[in-house]
């Protein structure tokens, strides 16, 4: 028991391995290429922070494929990472002081966030995330991708700056980050698996406890670098688009490859908390644009409730 913990341990910290060395590949490319730094923020960093996650369901998608349920896994850790960011990661960067939301972002982003987590509930009413439902997912996350780029202008920007350079350090990273990502979402869906056998409790609840919280870490690292660099690439709108990321794109893809089961505890528990954290933080953010201390450790209080919860009846 004790090996396969260690195991899932190391996978994780080679998940936030493959994924710094992904963004700063990705990173150093953008700079070289003079991209802007709104592009980067909107898609590099967003989605870069997300790989972890991107990777675990996949990975869990084509273990079902092969015969291993892995159905519980995949939402329960989409579930534990969005509480993480949206909760956890949201709570202490407004502590430390984050810049505030723009009023569009909020606008913009919290509400796709909320349809999106709505989505997800109505998708899974007949127990399952359908390859029909994940299709639809993925469509959904393709439009708002769109959507912000053309809002932001991104890519006339791109198109301004660009400038061919040597590269190839940058690339070597970028290659050697999806490596790390590659073995590492093996092992973690491999011992979460066997540890929720060992300890007799659901996969849901492992991807939620340990799973989630530890795929949320690239997020709060990229977050608390930003914060300190005081660099505008990542803020509170792009920890509410990595939301969407996970629920529409990374849960979309995996459903597209196999499909997964919807559990009542999940479709009835942990998805309406999800959507009333999510509703309780744009509530908060709606009056001056940003958290006040109150309300930071107010969302802090939320995740580690939530999590206790779930660790003390493991539910299914």
């Amino acid at each position: 028991m004790y090996q396969e913990l260690i195991y899932l341990l190391i996978g994780l910290f080679g998940l936030w391995l493959g994924a710094e060395l992904v963004l700063r590949g990705a990173m150093n490319i953008a700079k070289k290429l003079k991209i802007s730094h709104m592009f980067i923020g909107l898609t590099i960093l967003a989605i870069g922070t997300d790989l972890p996650e991107l990777f675990i369901d996949i990975t869990a998608a084509i273990q079902r494929l092969q015969g291993i349920e892995t159905s519980g896994l995949i939402i329960g850790e989409t579930i534990g990472t969005c509480m993480g960011q949206i909760a956890l990661a949201l709570g202490i960067l407004s502590l430390m002081g984050i810049d505030t939301v723009k009023k569009r972002e909020l606008l913009r982003d919290g509400l796709v966030m909320l349809m999106s987590v709505g989505v997800l509930f109505l998708a899974g009413l007949d127990g399952e995330i359908s390859i029909i439902d994940g299709g639809i997912f993925v469509l959904i996350y393709l439009f708002y991708f769109i959507t912000i780029t053309r809002d932001e202008q991104v890519f006339r920007k791109i198109k301004k700056n660009h400038a061919g350079n040597k590269i190839i350090w940058a690339i070597v990273s970028l290659i050697s980050g999806f490596v790390f990502l590659i073995y590492a979402s093996k092992a973690v869906v491999t011992n979460a698996v066997i540890l929720a056998s060992l300890w007799g409790i659901s996969q849901a609840a492992v991807g939620v406890i340990i799973v989630g919280l530890g795929t949320s870490l690239p997020e709060i690292s990229v977050a608390l670098t930003a914060l300190f660099k005081k660099t505008p690439e990542l803020s509170i709108g792009n920890l509410l688009g990595s939301n969407i990321f996970d629920i529409l794109f990374t849960v979309g893809i995996s459903s597209v490859i196999s499909g997964f089961l919807v559990s009542k505890n999940l479709l009835y528990f942990d998805i309406p908390i999800l959507f009333a954290t999510s509703l309780i933080v744009l509530y908060f953010l709606k009056t001056k644009m940003r958290l006040s201390k109150k309300e930071a450790i107010i969302l802090i209080g939320i995740y580690f409730a939530y999590i206790i919860f779930r660790l003390v009846f493991a539910l299914n």
